[in-house]
């Protein structure tokens, strides 16, 4: 009778451990994508913020044909800013409304006083319901923070359309 011996791949044992995977590469990889990402959507979420403030002044038609005969109604909101204040010794809102006085609400402790304008915004929604523009005018040292906040506050009230300016500086 014939005698085999066993097969060569018993007797193969493993040369070397099973390697583990390099993460450091992919690692690096996150480290650079996740920065750039949030980067991304604050550059997109100012875009927006951007592309939702629109001057108003729409297409369709000429100015001097037709119409409803009614002035469009231009209610504002000023945000001043501390540069304001040194000179005119006022920090805060100024709103103003067609044929009424422009009314002020001073800051609390160079903070704005979002509670009185937000309860100023609603007696001006309650007076004109039918009003869905607002302009909002901003200096130029006022925080992001703070124009964001008046804007949310607006459209919160039922203003769908808030327009945004900057204050124009006029030099002598």
């Amino acid at each position: 009778m014939a005698t085999y011996r066993p097969s060569q791949m018993r007797q193969q044992k493993a040369q070397t451990a099973p390697q583990e995977p390099n993460l450091v590469p992919i690692m690096n990889l996150f480290l650079t994508i996740i920065p750039f990402m949030l980067m991304f959507v604050v550059i997109s979420q100012v875009a927006l913020v951007a592309l939702n403030f629109s001057s108003g002044e729409g297409g369709g038609g000429s100015s001097g044909g037709g119409g409803s005969g009614k002035d469009l109604e231009k209610v504002e909101i000023i945000v001043l800013d501390s540069e304001y204040a040194k000179t005119n010794k006022f920090l805060g809102f100024e709103i103003r409304e067609p044929g009424m006085d422009a009314k002020m609400i001073s800051a609390n402790n160079e903070n704005y006083n979002f509670v009185a304008l937000d309860r100023l915004i609603k007696e001006i929604r309650a007076r004109k319901a039918d009003l869905v523009d607002i302009t909002v005018t901003v200096y130029p040292y006022v925080l992001y923070g703070d124009l964001i906040r008046t804007i949310d506050l607006c459209k919160s009230n039922g203003f769908t359309q808030v327009h945004y300016n900057r204050a124009v500086a006029s030099f002598y």
